[in-house]
């Protein structure tokens, strides 16, 4: 009995990849890019009243098939910015940012939604420290644990309905 339970201690232990085959096989499930669900992507308001309190975030993975509903491990920054109209780049003064991450399964179960297979993020804005304006740029960069960096940007359109993001409000964030 000894010999077997030497020999049941032996098994090999998971590692990555090992040859460029192995690691090309992983490549195409593992995520190629992120993309910001831009029409679900908007400033909202997160109780009853219709004052925005920040930003409702759609992010979903993709593969190198093309196939989304991916989930992921690692972190994500969500960055916003002022918009700069007919410019290269347009994103302009950072107004805020956020870093999420997603490395445990409470995590996982805080942000995935199953029905729509993408990750969801309430990000809280201070409206007093954030300027009036009807367009803002949204960055994500997703890090993953092996180093992989996937980032996306768009424009989030607000047009408001009674109290614009940027007015003064009595709450915080």
């Amino acid at each position: 009995m000894p010999v077997l339970m030497g020999l049941a201690g032996c098994a090999a232990s998971p590692s990555g990849p090992t040859t460029p085959q192995q690691r090309k096989m992983l490549e195409l499930l593992m995520p190629s890019r992120v993309e910001i669900v831009e029409p679900f992507t908007k400033v909202k308001s997160f109780d009853d009243d219709t004052t925005p309190d920040g930003i409702e975030l759609l992010l979903q993975a993709v593969n190198a098939l093309d196939n989304a509903g991916l989930m992921i491990a690692g972190t994500v920054r969500v960055e916003l910015y002022e918009y700069v109209p007919a410019s290269a780049d347009q994103r302009g003064r950072q107004l805020d940012q956020w870093q999420i991450e997603l490395s445990t399964e409470d995590h996982q179960r805080r942000y995935w939604n199953q029905v729509t297979q993408m990750y969801e993020f309430k990000l809280g804005v201070d409206s007093g420290a954030i300027p009036l304006a009807d367009r803002y740029v949204l960055a994500v960069t997703y890090s993953s644990p092996l180093g992989q960096h996937l980032v996306d940007t768009c424009s989030v359109q607000y047009h408001p309905k009674s109290r614009p993001m940027g007015s003064p409000r009595s709450a915080g964030r």
